[in-house]
């Protein structure tokens, strides 16, 4: 199963607190996964969750800053997607946030990924690719 998604990727922020010590998400990560999930579902459509065992690989293609999009030779391998991005936020928090979008649509829980590969790398058209697969099937 592959999808492509066409929403600026984005990490998983960390939960915020209340005074009295109650967790919350910030409102502008709750629409993004919100807007994740709903182009997630729409192409997705009519498939069975996935069960046991999955193997994911992730591309986050990232917006470049312009101190790389203004350098000449950047411009082939921007258009090539394969400068890799070195710079914070760590690809896990990338991960987690597309996960939890997933969740309850393409499988029940992400705790079944039990195999990925995982790259982020800057491009100028920013997307999430997405290729799950069901392990020893």
């Amino acid at each position: 199963m592959k999808l492509t998604l066409n929403i600026d990727p984005r990490p998983q922020s960390r939960a915020r607190f209340t005074r009295f010590g109650k967790p919350y998400e910030v409102a502008e990560m709750k629409l993004w996964r919100n807007h994740c999930q709903l182009l997630i579902a729409n192409q997705y459509m009519g498939q069975p969750i996935l069960e046991g065992a999955l193997r994911a690989k992730l591309r986050f293609y990232i917006k470049p800053p312009q101190y790389i999009s203004k350098i000449k030779k950047n411009q082939q391998a921007l258009l090539d997607e394969i400068i890799p991005v070195d710079k914070k936020p760590d690809i896990d928090n990338y991960e987690k946030a597309l996960y939890d979008s997933m969740s309850g649509v393409v499988f029940k829980d992400d705790g079944q990924i039990a195999l990925h590969d995982v790259g982020k790398f800057y491009s100028l058209n920013p997307r999430i690719e997405v290729e799950i697969k069901e392990i020893n099937k």
